[in-house]
């Protein structure tokens, strides 16, 4: 079972409050600002995470920009990705590019758990 996860969003308070809710579950959790910087630590990790908490919006590399930029890549599994926004279109965007977990903000913290638990293999 791969518990490691990727938190990636732009906004400090909200990493801080997941990745601490997560490690209070048991679950291993890395953080990224940006999709520059999810992206390079996804491509160099030797085990890729067993879930990526993405936002959508966010500067520089956005998590649309991100998705398609795994999307190059066949050892990520979009299936491990649940995307976070309070953009209705970004979400829709998402779907459209294969993704088939989003989460509108404010977060539901409860549902959170339930996908996230529900994407760990």
């Amino acid at each position: 079972m791969n518990k490691h996860i990727l938190v990636v969003d732009d906004d400090a308070h909200i990493r801080s409050m997941l990745q601490e809710v997560l490690e209070s579950e048991s679950y291993a959790v890395d953080t990224a600002s940006d999709g520059f910087i999810a992206l390079d630590k996804i491509v160099h990790q030797q085990e890729m995470p067993g879930v990526i908490l993405l936002d959508l919006t966010m500067p520089g590399m956005n998590g649309l920009q991100l998705i398609e930029a795994l999307q190059r890549h066949e050892e990520v599994r979009l299936d491990s990705i649940i995307v976070i926004s309070g953009d209705m279109d970004a979400l829709q965007q998402a779907t459209r590019l294969g993704i088939r977990c989003c989460l509108a903000k404010p977060l539901d913290l409860e549902m959170l758990l339930v996908l996230v638990s529900t994407r760990v293999v």
